[in-house]
């Protein structure tokens, strides 16, 4: 007789490992990154509410059910999902539409969410990850296990027959609705933004269009402005200014309390 809490035991086991392996072998600068203000605050600090599909109550079972998370400090509150939390509540909304099990899904969740590295999960960094580098598909398997692939290697493994059943998920179409200004189609030009941090925070506001405007200091008597990345494409010159890096500093205006400050 297959014992299944001994089996995902097992599989929490190797998730860990999993994780441990992906943080082994990052750079600095991206560890660096994940752990800034600036992606504190787009990705934990601004809250949403529940999804007009969804009813209180159904929401209010996943909770229970411990297929959603909600943070202690944010129990009844009408905005109370981060934006970690908002990707995988669009996705769990999915899931359900074909029959994903909430026992399936808790521990798809379990996989994505739980770790041992402080401010480090796989659900964190391949949401990042698909944002600025490689988009990922995402794979629930059989009893909610997962894997996490890029395209390239999900289609090969399609291709050559080496993947079991399972249900996939662009992990691209679940982060869109949580980016309203998002112009995820383009890298501006920024070369090897991972070794970088001031790249990366750069890349990530472009690509998000989380900001009201953008401040690029050419020199001290040119300032140019982006109150839009979609239309920054349009502006060949600038465009080439921020690809070759040609600028002493940038401010990224993020709100009315928040300004972030890039140096070149």
């Amino acid at each position: 007789m297959i014992d299944i809490e001994k089996n995902k035991k097992l599989q929490d086991k190797l998730n860990q490992h999993v994780l441990e392996e992906i943080f082994s072998e990052l750079p600095d600068t991206f560890i660096h990154f994940l752990n800034s203000a600036s992606v504190n605050l787009s990705m934990h600090k601004e809250k949403s509410g529940r999804k007009n599909e969804i009813s209180a109550r159904v929401l209010n079972n996943w909770i229970s059910q411990e297929v959603i998370g909600v943070s202690p400090d944010d129990k009844g509150k009408v905005k109370r999902f981060d934006k970690l939390e908002s990707i995988w509540l669009n996705i769990v909304v999915e899931a359900r539409k074909f029959g994903i099990s909430l026992d399936f899904l808790k521990q798809t969740r379990k996989e994505l969410f739980d770790s041992p590295i402080k401010n480090f999960s796989l659900i964190k960094f391949h949401v990042l990850d698909s944002i600025l580098r490689t988009p990922k598909i995402l794979l629930i398997l059989e009893n909610g296990y997962t894997k996490i692939l890029s395209y390239e290697v999900y289609n090969k493994w399609i291709s050559n027959k080496m993947l079991p059943t399972h249900i996939s998920f662009d992990l691209l179409d679940f982060i869109i609705p949580e980016f309203e200004n998002n112009n995820f189609s383009s890298n501006f030009g920024i070369k090897e933004p991972y070794e970088n941090i001031e790249k990366l925070k750069l890349l990530f506001y472009l690509k998000t269009g989380e900001f009201k405007c953008i401040k690029i200091f050419v020199n001290e008597f040119d300032v140019r402005y982006i109150e839009n990345s979609k239309n920054l494409i349009e502006n060949a010159d600038l465009t080439n200014v921020i690809s070759n890096w040609g600028f002493y500093k940038a401010e990224v205006v993020v709100n009315e309390e928040v300004s972030v400050m890039i140096k070149s």
